[in-house]
């Protein structure tokens, strides 16, 4: 297996608050790896911290062996890393299409003046970016709905227009946290073929989720973090049944 993401000794301080403690892991390419925890973890603070929203007060953050540590979000985007948030960020006021096509910004070449031109090449570049925004929505089942409003949609497909609109440049690497918030049990089947398939077109996924069944069935390995520390780092199976990780967070006699 090829490294692909790697936390060394990463550690978050927030005043005197330390939200990550010495966090060591390692992501390797074309695997789902799981992170999950009880409410103030770190998990969303480790997300920050290895896509370059936030910078960590220790440690080192490398994607594919290269320091990304102090590098800004747009250099981690650049780099092939793409993300969703808890809370959904879709553009409201803008079709499905229109947002997707907002993530292939930083794919496009076209000069402000070719693009007022409208010259042969803006043209093309133009096109070739409606054709492979089509072709996402396609893959997660929304193509359908393409034209409509983001905010005239259920829940459950603007998290499908939130996932699109990352996976619009065909990243390394996507981080999805807690995307089957506000999901049915119907929408939640769906989503994890979904991430399944997003894996098979060699885009490594790395979730953050509550729903632990969800995660069981789904995740490859599975760190889990309590209190900012990592408290187990290993395959669903020997998790699930890890008497600290029960103590912690699954819940005595959970299935």
């Amino acid at each position: 297996m090829t490294e692909l993401l790697k936390a060394e000794h990463l550690s978050k301080n927030f005043g005197g608050l330390k939200a990550l403690s010495d966090i060591n892991i390692t992501v390797f390419d074309n695997e789902i790896f799981g992170i999950i925890g009880p409410n103030g973890a770190g998990k969303t603070t480790l997300f920050n911290n290895i896509t370059g929203f936030d910078i960590p007060s220790e440690g080192k953050v490398y994607l594919e062996g290269k320091d990304m540590t102090e590098k800004n979000v747009t250099l981690f985007c650049k780099e092939g890393i793409a993300r969703t948030f808890q809370n959904i960020r879709v553009f409201s006021q803008m079709t499905v299409l229109g947002n997707v096509l907002v993530g292939m910004h930083k794919n496009m070449t076209s000069s402000m003046l070719q693009t007022i031109l409208r010259t042969p090449s803006q043209r093309r570049e133009e096109r070739e970016a409606y054709d492979k925004a089509h072709e996402v929505l396609k893959i997660l089942g929304i193509d359908n709905v393409a034209d409509k409003l983001a905010n005239c949609l259920p829940y459950g497909t603007q998290r499908k227009v939130e996932i699109a609109r990352a996976l619009i440049s065909r990243p390394k690497v996507l981080l999805l946290d807690e995307p089957t918030a506000g999901m049915n049990p119907q929408e939640t089947d769906d989503l994890m073929h979904l991430i399944a398939k997003i894996r098979d077109l060699n885009i490594t996924v790395i979730v953050i989720e509550h729903n632990i069944k969800f995660m069981l069935n789904l995740c490859n390995r599975i760190a889990v973090l309590n209190f900012g520390q990592l408290l187990a780092l290993d395959v669903p199976e020997k998790v699930k049944v890890n008497p600290e990780v029960i103590k912690a967070y699954i819940g005595e006699g959970e299935e």
